[in-house]
């Protein structure tokens, strides 16, 4: 605790330090970027299904493409131009009505259940995995579960198996149950929005992960992280 409150100082300092009841959401701007960074602190399986959400409920208003991060303690939307939030926004934004259907249709949740549908498929004997010894390649196996499950979601999106793949999706990598409550959680916190002049110590690390997954640069990430320090100490 000594070691780390310098930092808890200068979140303090440039944002704000959310209290039990508190849902912080930070907007930083940049001169090419917006970022939305928002603290739920409930695990990172919890924060990518809620990104997914948040990004596909915001870009239903608007036309608008995501970069999406996150860690244990919240994530990150990155996009090329401000949008204007507030608390009602927000809370609107998170709200549990129309849940499973939003998360089917959010990209990160479709890639999700092509994945999980991979297993299912094999398993009903959808998919032939070759002869005993001469079994295929898993780039094959995964070549034909996704055009398979492309087919089933356009022209069976009832189908037994395809809804199987979901629901593990959201019972099992997102944690449906969770995201739920937290979601009910948010909706009777206090949303307290901030808008920092520079990155804060919450944001940082999410940010960086942001840098690691979906930027291309010359510059070595350890080298793009250590100019985010500095700008912050100074």
């Amino acid at each position: 605790m000594k070691a780390l409150q310098p930092l808890f100082q200068l979140q303090q300092q440039l944002s704000v330090i959310p209290q039990i009841q508190e849902i912080l959401v930070e907007l930083i701007q940049e001169k090419k970027s917006f970022h939305i960074l928002v603290y739920p602190f409930e695990g990172r399986l919890a924060h990518e299904a809620m990104s997914a959400i948040m990004a596909y409920r915001l870009s239903q208003k608007t036309p608008i493409s995501f970069s999406i991060a996150m860690n244990d303690y919240g994530f990150e939307l990155m996009c090329d131009e401000p949008i204007e939030l507030n608390a009602q926004t927000i809370q609107a934004l998170f709200t549990t009505d129309e849940l499973l259907n939003d998360l089917q249709k959010s990209v990160n949740a479709s890639e999700m259940a092509a994945r999980a549908f991979r297993d299912i498929a094999v398993i009903g004997g959808l998919i032939f995995q070759g002869y005993p010894g001469q079994n295929k390649k898993t780039k094959y196996l995964q070549a034909s579960a996704s055009l398979l499950f492309k087919v089933l979601n356009e022209d069976d999106p009832q189908n037994v198996l395809l809804q199987q793949a979901y629901k593990e999706v959201f019972e099992k990598q997102m944690e449906e149950v969770r995201l739920r409550t937290a979601l009910q959680r948010i909706q009777q916190s206090n949303i307290i929005i901030t808008q920092p002049k520079q990155y804060t110590p919450f944001s940082i690390p999410i940010i960086a992960d942001g840098l690691s997954l979906n930027h291309l640069s010359s510059e070595k990430l350890e080298y793009r992280i250590k100019k985010i320090q500095q700008q912050l100490l100074q």
